[in-house]
């Protein structure tokens, strides 16, 4: 999922944490717990060696599914989900329980919508597949299908031809005879 995309839920999430529970404390982790979890792309940038870091070439790397590893330690259901059931369960402050749905919401939006494997969430999993993407991805969203051409390509890591901006939205482009 685009860091944008979990800047805006995170943000709403936040501004319902704050008005539900009148609390500023409640919505500013609810905003850090939505967004921070991708910091973990971070480290897999590094451990990569993707070369020099800009943030435009980070999120790109990122969006095309050119890194070869995924760790993604945060990104890990073996501590999230203990998380979310005590945040919920236990007696506590708002801030937690709005950590847990900043957090819960993030990974179910990753989980939905970035074309891993559901058991890739799962460090064990990864783990097991030598951390290896191609082991991990199932589907890959338009960006990367627009710099690997297709999946095929991709699980053999051999970019094929790029694909236009506008072919990869799916518009056709008409040649003049």
């Amino acid at each position: 999922m685009t860091p944008d995309r979990h800047l805006a839920v995170s943000g709403l999430l936040a501004l319902g944490c704050g008005m539900t529970w009148r609390s500023p404390e409640a919505a500013v982790v609810a905003l850090a717990a939505g967004t921070a979890l991708d910091l973990d792309h971070l480290l897999d940038y590094s451990w990569n060696r993707s070369g020099r870091f800009t943030p435009a070439r980070f999120v790109r790397m990122c969006a095309q599914f050119r890194l070869d590893r995924l760790y993604l330690l945060a990104h890990s259901l073996e501590w999230i989900i203990p998380f979310l059931a005590w945040s919920w369960l236990a007696e506590g402050p708002a801030w937690l329980k709005a950590a847990g749905l900043g957090l819960g919401s993030h990974i179910f939006m990753d989980m939905a919508g970035n074309g891993m494997r559901p058991m890739t969430y799962f460090f064990l999993y990864r783990w097991r597949a030598g951390f290896d993407s191609r082991k991990l991805v199932g589907l890959l969203p338009p960006e990367a299908i627009a710099y690997w051409g297709s999946y095929e390509a991709y699980l053999e890591r051999r970019r094929k031809k790029p694909v236009s901006r506008i072919a990869s939205r799916g518009i056709k482009t008409i040649r003049n005879p």
